[in-house]
């Protein structure tokens, strides 16, 4: 098969390599759609240090091919996690079988241990970071890692499973009441994922990015406002008189900026929550002015990956039509193409690019 391989920085080599098998318990997947995350690219760029050569890539769907030796003849998954049977996604029920269409959760945890057992299995100290290894022909994966695919949700849809679940693993500490006031700090895919589910959750939503077109789509997306983010304030200003001077409810910030995190946190309302959701590439520092949670009342939380829950209710959302990543995708690319499809995102060139099945 072909696997796209990074030997070091910008050196992304597709190659043929031999098939994988899957073991007992596993499926052999086709992949079909798998996305391009901005940890894909500090991988590419050197900025995250990594081992090499090795096939980056975790957002993905596709189809099962084949099942190991002794896969199950009823739905499989982790008792402590039923999101991981075939049924759960909403899709029939059954038994896994090859030519079943799939979404794949990278993030094996085992239910038992103490961050598991208190709800957040994010932080599960068991987990099992599955090397998906995306951008290729084929893959394999546990059976209790895979989601059946409903027939309304495509590979492409499905391929957004991930980053939708890191979203909505962030909102659950995101108070949002009827009509408050949402600053949503970027406007790339992550960004108008949360356009998306913060207007779902029936708030009004302010989107701030410095680059006009990604607004446009951001009003397509469910934005009831859009902020150029001028060199002068930030847009500050503009975000201050359009909540009647009193600031959002809650802001979400979606870029790993230092100072665009420490600009958003002055944008706050009063009891406004502030959520970190990206991490910061490089790494850094920010001054910050203890009166803000203090006087203010502003929390200031953050969010990590996400849990086997947040995976099924992302396809849930998918399935019924509550969030639409069709205008997140602004480019395709066969795996042929993949460097292409790095630097397009690199340069942050459109919005998404997807590696496709050619």
């Amino acid at each position: 098969m072909r696997a796209a391989r990074l030997y070091g920085v910008g050196d992304l080599r597709v190659e043929e390599v031999p098939d994988p098998r899957p073991k007992a318990g596993e499926a052999l997947v086709r992949i079909h759609a798998s996305g391009v995350c901005p940890s894909d690219i500090r991988s590419y760029t050197g900025v995250k240090a990594t081992r090499e050569p090795w096939t980056p890539g975790h957002e993905i769907a596709g189809v099962i091919v084949a099942l190991g030796a002794d896969a199950p003849d009823s739905p499989g998954g982790s008792p402590a996690f039923p999101g991981s049977t075939p049924e759960s996604s909403g899709g029939a029920a059954g038994p896994w079988g090859v030519g079943d269409r799939v979404a794949v959760d990278w993030r094996g945890v085992c239910g038992v241990c103490r961050q598991c057992e208190r709800g957040a299995a994010n932080f599960c100290q068991n987990v099992v970071s599955y090397p998906i290894a995306g951008f290729a022909d084929l893959t394999t994966m546990p059976l209790r890692q895979l989601r059946r695919l409903p027939d309304e949700v495509s590979f492409e849809a499905a391929s957004f499973c991930e980053p939708l679940a890191c979203v909505l693993n962030a909102h659950r500490t995101i108070p949002v009441g009827l009509g408050a006031d949402v600053l949503v700090v970027g406007a790339g895919p992550i960004g108008l994922l949360h356009t998306q589910v913060a207007a779902g959750r029936g708030a009004r939503v302010i989107v701030l990015d410095r680059l006009a077109d990604r607004l446009d789509v951001a009003r397509t997306c469910g934005a009831h406002d859009v902020v150029v983010a001028g060199d002068d304030d930030g847009g500050a200003a503009e975000v201050r008189e359009l909540t009647e001077g009193y600031g959002p409810d809650a802001v979400i910030v979606t870029v790993g900026i230092p100072s665009v995190i420490q600009a958003a946190l002055t944008m706050a309302g009063k009891n406004a929550t502030v959520n970190l959701f990206a991490g910061t590439h490089p790494k850094g520092t920010i001054a910050v002015n203890p009166d803000i949670p203090h006087y203010d009342q502003v929390s200031i939380n953050g969010s990590h990956d996400f849990t086997p829950h947040d995976f099924s209710t992302a396809l849930r959302l998918l399935r019924f039509g509550m969030v639409d990543t069709a205008p997140l995708v602004s480019h395709r690319f066969d795996l042929a193409d993949i460097t292409k499809a790095f630097e397009t995102t690199r340069a942050q060139t459109g919005l998404k690019s997807i590696v496709v099945a050619g």
